[in-house]
Order: C-alpha cells, then sequence, then structure tokens
C-alpha cells in the first residue's frame, strides 16, 4: 500500500536509531523524560515521532542548556536534546552519514565509523619523526561559532532530500532553555551534545579546513581530530606561516584559533640538537616530547614520542582518589578489583597504546592507595613501615591477575 506521507521514513530506521541512543545512554532534556521513561510506551513514542517525521510537522523541542567542567578549567556549555529528538537526530544521522563520510579527508579521525583517537597519535607520531617541526592548534568553541549559512551550502551540496534539509535547518535554529526556563535564541553553532552535531562539524570544517589544507598547502600533512589538530612542516619559517595562513583561513569562515592552545612546536630528538623555546605539544591527551627509547642495537637514544599527559595522569589520579579506597576497610581486594578494573583497563588501552612506561606512575598511585587500605584495615600492618607494601608484593605474586594494572606492569609498578 502506497504511503500517503509526503517524506518517506522507513520505520525500522526509526526503531534502529532508538537503539543506538539506548546503547549510548545519556540524560533527559527540557521534559525531564529519560529513556526508560521513553521505552515503557516505546512503540506509541517511536509511531508518534514517526509520523509526525514523514508529515513534515516535526519541531525540535528547545535544548536543554548544561554546564560541564572542562578538563582545563573553566566550563563548557553543553546542549541535551530530549530522548525522541535524539531519536529524530539519530534517524537522519543514519541516512546522511554513508553520504558523508566518504566524502571526508584521510586524515579526519574525530566521530567517525572506523577512525579512533590512536590512530591519530600513531599517525602523528610516525610524522614527528619525518618532519622537524608541528604547528599545533585548535578551534575555539568551534561547535557554537559554526555558520549556519555556510554549512547548509555544504550540507545541500550533498543532501537531495527535502525533508532532511529542513530539520536540519530546524536543529540548528532550536533555541537554549536554561536552568531558569528562559530561552536563547541561536543564529551560529549546533549544540555540542546532539547526536547529529559531529557530523555536521565534521562536514563544516572539511571544507574550512581538510580540503583547503589539501589545496592550498599539500605539502603539510595533517591530522585533525574534531576541532584539534596537528599540521607537520618542514622549517620553522614555514611552520609560523602556515599558522598564520590557518589562523586567517579559520576568521574567514567564521571561526578563530584558540590563542593559549595554538603554537609552533620542534620536534627535538638526537637528530636534532638545536633549543628552542618550544619542544613539547599535547594532542588527544598525549604529550609529545623528547624522551628516552632502545634504538634497534640496544643503545638509548632521545626519540620525539607520545606519551600520556600530565593532565591526564592527573585527572586519572583525582578518579583514583575519589574512590576512597583508604576509607573503605569492611570491602575486599576481589570487591576493590571489581570495581575498578574496567575503568583502569579503559585508561591503559588508550593511554598504554603509546610509551606505556609513563603509565607506570598511576600504577603506583593506586598500589599506595591500596597499600594504605591495608594499613587501615590489619592493624599490624600499621606497627611498621612500608610492611603494607611487602604485604601487597606478596598479594601480587600469589594472585598476579587480581587488577588489571597488575597484569600489564607487573612488579614494576611496585
Amino acid at each position: 500500500m502506497k504511503s500517503t506521507k509526503p517524506y518517506c521514513i522507513a520505520k525500522r530506521t526509526v526503531w534502529e536509531a532508538f537503539q543506538h541512543i539506548k546503547a549510548n545512554r545519556g540524560a533527559a532534556g527540557i521534559d525531564d523524560e529519560s529513556i526508560a521513561m521513553f521505552e515503557q510506551d516505546l512503540s506509541r513514542n517511536l509511531y508518534k515521532l514517526w509520523n509526525r517525521m514523514s508529515s513534515g510537522s516535526y519541531f525540535p523541542p528547545p535544548v536543554k542548556q548544561v554546564a560541564i567542567p572542562k578538563a582545563t578549567g573553566g566550563t563548557r556549555m553543553l546542549g541535551v536534546p530530549t530522548v525522541a529528538d535524539r531519536v529524530a537526530q539519530a534517524t537522519v544521522k543514519r541516512i546522511i552519514e554513508p553520504i558523508l563520510d566518504p566524502v571526508f579527508h584521510t586524515d579526519s579521525y574525530g566521530y567517525r565509523p572506523g577512525r579512533s583517537a590512536k590512530q591519530a597519535i600513531a599517525v602523528t607520531r610516525q610524522r614527528c619523526w619525518q618532519f622537524d617541526w608541528v604547528v599545533e592548534f585548535d578551534i575555539k568553541a568551534a561547535f557554537d561559532q559554526i555558520d549556519h549559512a555556510l554549512l547548509m551550502k555544504a550540507v545541500c551540496h550533498h543532501v537531495k532530500e527535502d525533508w532532511i534539509l529542513l530539520y536540519i535547518e530546524r536543529w540548528l535554529v532550536a533555541p537554549f532553555e536554561t536552568e531558569d526556563g528562559s530561552l536563547l535564541p541561536r543564529d551560529r553553532g549546533t549544540p555540542q551534545g546532539g547526536v547529529i552535531s559531529p557530523l555536521l562539524m565534521n562536514l563544516f570544517l572539511h571544507y574550512t579546513f581538510d580540503r583547503w589544507m589539501h589545496k592550498t598547502l599539500p605539502q603539510c600533512p595533517f591530522a585533525r581530530y574534531a576541532d584539534d589538530a596537528v599540521v607537520h612542516c618542514r622549517t620553522r619559517e614555514q611552520a609560523e606561516d602556515v599558522m598564520h595562513c590557518i589562523a586567517g583561513r579559520l576568521v574567514a569562515c567564521g571561526l578563530a584559533m584558540h590563542p593559549d592552545k595554538s603554537r609552533v612546536v620542534y620536534c627535538r630528538d638526537s637528530n636534532r640538537t638545536k633549543s628552542y623555546p618550544h619542544v613539547t605539544f599535547t594532542f588527544l591527551g598525549f604529550m609529545f616530547r623528547p624522551r628516552q627509547a632502545l634504538n634497534k642495537e640496544g643503545r638509548l637514544f632521545t626519540s620525539f614520542l607520545p606519551g600520556v599527559s600530565p593532565n591526564a595522569l592527573k585527572r586519572m589520579r583525582h578518579t583514583v582518589r575519589a574512590w576512597q579506597l583508604p576509607r573503605r576497610t569492611p570491602a575486599t581486594l576481589a570487591e576493590f578489583a571489581e570495581q575498578c578494573n574496567p575503568i583502569i583497563r579503559g585508561w591503559w588501552n588508550y593511554y598504554g597504546a603509546f610509551y606505556r612506561t609513563a603509565m607506570l606512575e598511576l600504577a603506583r598511585y593506586i598500589d599506595r592507595k591500596l597499600e594504605r587500605w591495608a594499613a587501615r584495615k590489619f592493624k599490624r600492618l600499621s606497627r611498621r613501615q612500608r610492611r603494607g607494601l611487602h604485604w601487597l608484593q606478596r598479594i601480587k605474586s600469589e594472585c598476579p591477575g587480581l587488577f588489571y594494572h597488575w597484569r600489564v606492569v607487573g612488579a614494576a609498578a611496585g
């Protein structure tokens, strides 16, 4: 039977979109409806959403504005759509992502299927050995400053379905709702927190930066992850010129280079012995800097390598401290391991992928917390110094796989 709806949207696509939203979880929007509440009457809710989208009568509700602390200090404003609106956005994303993703540049790694931050770090490490200089830069408030007219021009170039263009335009102008209930109109940006926002930002930066770099500065390879990027150059003069050109290009497209997170860096190693003000940069939680390494003959030399950054280590120590392990004397080591191992495993799988030695500091920090727990739990261990350490080393030898970091670093963390 032929559908009477003006727009043809498969019901299964809407259902699959909900499954994606459910898997990613997320907070409630302005209607305070959680995913669990939405699921209580799932068939009716999905049908109502499909019916409105298919008829062109779907209007996104305001986006809940939420302030979250930034790792580097200050706050970042997130926009949290309602569950139904997230499903609607996911529906459109499932349709247009297979169209847009093949268009994107090879060295765009953020928010893309089959791409990861670790891939960006790996290719950047390789290029730091080949190029002497790096331009490190960050785009200031990229999500908030995207020009709607330029973005829609890019969207219309690749997407032809009228209903998709209609809803993307509506999502772009949907207002923020603040904590006091007031509405803030928007004429720029796409809410950081929206399901479709990362895809739209990638499309915008594809034309603003990626494609422009490929045409204008093809001799300077780059890696970009969302609004964070590094560009490799042969000389200091070239790097300074490239940084100036990129800053001008961003301004021309309505964006701005972050003044405190952008600079020219020298990739110093054993073959590059000159001294310059900046010989380190941080990219995706890894600090690139001169580090000791072994060559093929087993001799030490200085290489320019990524390792977990001090700020990332600080955040992980803060998380471990929040567990309050020394105070939880009724608990057992097995209970600690069950609680902590998934988080520790995630840290090691990411930050331990490059220069794992830099993660030993975190392993020692966790073990010191366990030592203090043992000294409080077992009074005999508190009577002499370092008895907690000896006890922990014995437990390690008896149960080396109990904690995840014991498995990967062994006695080195002691």
